[in-house]
């Protein structure tokens, strides 16, 4: 069991963050509430130097400026298991930006690892068995017990050593450099994400292929289950699910009767809430066609009768590239970017460089291949 410091205090924080500003390398994790609570917040952040672990509680220590000025430093190294949720959530509650950032999920990509989970790495290269039990907890409870608080140590105080181990696996690959490409983009994501917009509903799987009547309700009770979930500060999805809400959809209640037999929604819900369930689906199958939603339609391209047929060459060329380089296959290019690719016929490497979400590493490695495959 990993042995760790819980820092709760303003001042303990000033000092153990001045204390860590001679250090050059630091891992790091955070626990959120987002799995619970409705209002999502940063509940426990994770550091470990190679030697110590320290807790930084933020629900106590709302200001982290301290540990703000300790990230954004370009010489502190900043070590994550799959950065993407960290960072962004770092930079959405707390206006904190991670300049020096290696991931240890995408080193494991990058030299494609069969299993990329932390646990799983941990096991492998340092016969660490990490046990996963407290990964949906609610962080936002206190006082944390110390079994939750020593899980939450466990997270960050063996990332260092296995960023040694992936590093050097990285080097002798010679993907390194890509590696540091993938790395600096995550910098600017958590500031560079699209502002909240009111089509979330669309987001709920297989929305999309709702008709208009029925995404119209879909609308209404996803806004509802907000509205509820709000209240109660309580996770939507715990409210109610995304598919009880797609049913709603495709075939409405006729009473609350009915809704309370509903799969995923229960006799208690349709106590509480029933009500307002059947007064906002009645609202919807109401609403004149005019004010259904549209699924927004993607850019039209022009008709290209052989570009299906470019599609299929360059995923034999994307699929060969990453069985004689040992990679996944989005390493080389995603169906996306072939996609891309085969509309847009860039013509030399520079083009296929200037395309959106390419990296230098792609081009200078894999482009040439790709773009003879245009020719054919």
């Amino acid at each position: 069991m990993p042995l760790y410091e819980l820092i709760t205090g303003k001042e303990a924080l000033a000092r153990r963050i001045a204390a860590l500003a001679d250090a050059t390398i630091i891992a790091l994790d955070t626990e959120a509430s987002s799995f619970h609570r409705y209002k999502e917040q940063v509940c426990l952040v994770q550091l470990s130097t190679r030697d110590h672990t320290y807790l930084v509680d933020p629900l106590a220590l709302p200001d982290l400026a301290p540990l703000s000025h300790l990230l954004a430093d370009k010489a502190m190294e900043v070590v994550i298991h799959d950065a993407d949720y960290d960072l962004r959530i770092l930079a959405k509650y707390h206006g904190i930006r991670v300049e020096n950032v290696f991931d240890t999920l995408v080193a494991a990509e990058l030299i494609n690892e069969p299993e990329i989970g932390l646990a799983s790495l941990l096991r492998k290269y340092q016969g660490v068995n990490v046990d996963k039990k407290f990964q949906k907890a609610d962080w936002s409870k206190r006082p944390l017990p110390a079994d939750m608080l020593a899980y939450a140590a466990g997270d960050t105080s063996h990332l260092i050593a296995l960023r040694d181990i992936l590093k050097e696996k990285l080097k002798e690959k010679g993907r390194w450099e890509w590696a540091e490409e993938e790395f600096h983009l995550l910098t600017d994501a958590p500031f560079n994400l699209p502002t909240d917009d009111e089509l979330g509903f669309l987001k709920l799987k297989t929305a999309k292929l709702l008709k208009p009547n029925q995404l119209a309700v879909l609308r209404e009770v996803h806004a509802l289950r907000e509205r509820i979930a709000e209240r109660m500060d309580r996770a939507p999805f715990m409210v109610v699910g995304n598919e009880a809400l797609l049913a709603l959809a495709t075939d409405p209640p006729k009473s609350a009767k009915d809704l309370g037999h509903r799969k995923g929604i229960g006799e208690k819900m349709a106590q509480r809430h029933g009500r307002e369930f059947m007064e906002t689906i009645k609202r919807a199958l109401e609403l004149p066609k005019e004010q259904w939603p549209q699924v927004p339609k993607g850019k039209r391209w022009p008709r290209d009768p052989n570009h299906d047929e470019r599609l299929k060459r360059l995923k034999q060329v994307r699929d060969r590239l990453t069985l004689e380089h040992d990679l996944r296959l989005g390493i080389v290019a995603s169906n996306q970017m072939l996609a891309d690719i085969a509309r847009t016929l860039p013509g030399d490497l520079d083009a296929l460089a200037a395309l959106p979400g390419m990296r230098r590493y792609q081009v200078e490695h894999f482009g040439e291949a790709l773009l003879k495959s245009l020719e054919a």
